[in-house]
């Protein structure tokens, strides 16, 4: 496959692949792959993605600092430091929680879509409603 010219549809599977590919190389290095945000024109597309050498316990297991810092400025937010790795929907789909920006003014928390793996930001109410709301369905 050949791209002329990025747009919406084809921007999804580059990414998807240049992420698969890094992947690879994280896990043969034991690293943690980040995906940054990702902007494009007509014939450029920076593509960004952090490898991260996570910490470790004793027994050898990466820590995970999304979660460390989720758990420690949760309540700032009116967050339990549970609802790290929860489910919440929106009217956009379905998302986990996977990490907090305490220096964001409006959209604070981070959450993963559950169809394709991308990160977005949300508003903490609107996280809060739909925990609520996920945990209230039977």
């Amino acid at each position: 496959m050949s791209i002329q010219r990025f747009d919406k549809k084809n921007v999804g599977g580059v990414l998807d692949a240049c992420k698969a590919a890094l992947e690879l190389v994280a896990e043969d290095f034991g690293l943690v792959l980040q995906q940054k945000s990702c902007t494009y024109h007509q014939n450029e597309m920076p593509v960004a993605f952090k490898l991260v050498a996570p910490e470790r316990t004793e027994s050898g297991e990466a820590v995970d600092l999304r979660e460390t810092e989720f758990r420690k400025y949760a309540a700032r937010f009116g967050l339990q430091p549970d609802d790290y790795g929860k489910m919440f929907k929106t009217y956009t789909g379905v998302f986990r929680v996977c990490g907090i920006k305490p220096k964001g003014r409006k959209f604070t928390v981070l959450g993963e879509s559950i169809v394709d793996g991308r990160v977005y930001k949300f508003r903490e109410q609107q996280v809060r409603d739909g925990i609520e709301r996920e945990e209230a369905t039977p």
